[in-house]
């Protein structure tokens, strides 16, 4: 038999078949760290979107009542418990905001639960050095919504700010 006629010869295959392997296992790789990105991203665009719908919603509560704890609100997604004392105020909604996901995303449930919190912060406009919002009329509005990220298993969130002012 002739050179050309003989085949590979069993290193050759062998070589091949790991470079093959190698390859095979960086694209197994990639796809994961892909469908992890994939994934954070929708619940992070998710989050963004729910904190702009939050700071919306508070617009429509009355100036003076911002960071003041409201059980009987006609708006069941806008009763709230709040705390602290001038010029700051926590705020912690009594609702969740559970938000219907794809048949692709790996749930159980097809749920993802986000909380929403803010906080008020009376601000010196004037700047006489005391933050009065009946003298200054103006509340700093940080709304922060937090989800516990699915395939991370960590606590992530995005805050958005805001001024509301007297109208």
């Amino acid at each position: 038999m002739g050179r050309a006629s003989r085949g590979f010869s069993l290193v050759e295959v062998l070589v091949a078949m790991t470079i093959l392997s190698i390859g095979i296992l960086g694209v197994a790789t990639l796809t994961g760290t892909a469908l992890k990105t994939s994934s954070y991203s929708q619940a992070l665009t998710q989050a963004v979107h729910l904190a702009e719908n939050r700071l919306e919603a508070l617009r429509s509560v009355p100036f003076d009542n911002l960071e003041l704890t409201d059980n009987l609100t006609a708006r069941t997604d806008l009763l709230r418990a709040c705390a602290g004392a001038a010029p700051a105020f926590n705020c912690t909604p009594t609702n969740t905001i559970d938000v219907q996901w794809s048949a692709t995303d790996f749930t159980a449930t097809g749920k993802m639960r986000f909380t929403w919190t803010y906080v008020v912060t009376y601000l010196d406009i004037d700047g006489n050095g005391v933050a009065n919002p009946s003298a200054d009329g103006a509340k700093r509005v940080d709304v922060t919504v937090a989800w516990t990220d699915l395939l991370w298993h960590d606590t992530r969130n995005v805050r958005l700010t805001t001024i509301i002012t007297r109208r």
